[in-house]
């Protein structure tokens, strides 16, 4: 008998049973998570969220057809997974990984999908793609600076791939500027925190967010589609950074100061 089951979260019970990686109702980022998941549900996203046997949370799955992935990627007719994150090390339970691409499998298969894609990377925030082959999917397209496109196809069809013009997404965002969405919870605290340390080194951080998929894919300058901190045309995050992070990157990429008095 397994040590734990598979609850599918929609609207009618994510109150109950949260989406696992912020589980404070007042952080930020669950405020901003929790709202932007209710047009998600209705857009046919699913979320997984694997509980032990003594109901606590040990890990989740969060996928959307293609058509309204917030990765940047041409995936229609996939389902596009956005996260997977399972608490190993805490609970050291065997297959919770399996079990949830079982599962995510088994709905792309009854729903008539052409597969499964995912994004991976070699660098922070998402999975690698080890994790994924070890479990049958197969790379389909890479991009820089350290992103792969992974499938499992189900039936015959037009492959996913990146965009190819990333030079001139990046080239529409001038002065300093995080452009951002809220697909990932810890999104919220970076948006909190950044701007009064911008202030701080006499910079101004135009936050611009992007309020739906088909946005997010068109113009976000990285395949996370996330967060991007970009300076004039120069990407200089792609994934969630810490207020300390962002200091470093203000002193050491853009040589700024901190202004006296502030």
């Amino acid at each position: 008998m397994a040590d734990y089951h598979i609850v599918t979260v929609d609207s009618s019970n994510v109150e109950e049973f949260g989406f696992f990686c912020v589980k404070n109702k007042k952080h930020p980022g669950y405020v901003a998570k929790r709202a932007w998941l209710e047009k998600r549900f209705q857009e046919g996203m699913r979320i997984k969220l694997i509980r032990t046997t003594d109901g606590k949370p040990a890990g989740f799955l969060e996928y959307i057809p293609g058509e309204y992935t917030w990765r940047v990627v041409n995936a229609q007719g996939y389902f596009v997974i956005h996260c997977l994150w399972v608490a190993s090390k805490k609970f050291p339970h065997k297959g919770m990984t399996s079990a949830l691409l079982k599962d995510c499998l088994k709905d792309a298969e009854s729903s008539g999908k052409l597969g499964v894609a995912v994004v991976t990377s070699d660098g922070s925030w998402m999975a690698d793609k080890r994790v994924f082959v070890k479990h049958g999917f197969e790379q389909v397209d890479e991009t820089k600076p350290h992103f792969q496109l992974l499938i499992i196809r189900l039936k015959k069809g037009p492959l996913p791939a990146f965009p190819k013009n990333w030079d001139e997404r990046l080239r529409q965002y001038r002065g300093l500027q995080l452009v951002y969405t809220s697909q990932c919870p810890y999104i919220g605290k970076a948006v909190e925190e950044l701007p009064p340390v911008a202030k701080k080194y006499g910079a101004r951080l135009n936050l611009v967010e992007l309020k739906n998929a088909k946005d997010a894919r068109k113009n976000m300058p990285s395949p996370y589609g996330m967060i991007n901190l970009v300076y004039n045309g120069q990407l200089l995050a792609d994934h969630p950074i810490s207020a300390t992070r962002f200091k470093n990157i203000l002193e050491r990429e853009l040589k700024l100061k901190t202004k006296k008095g502030r």
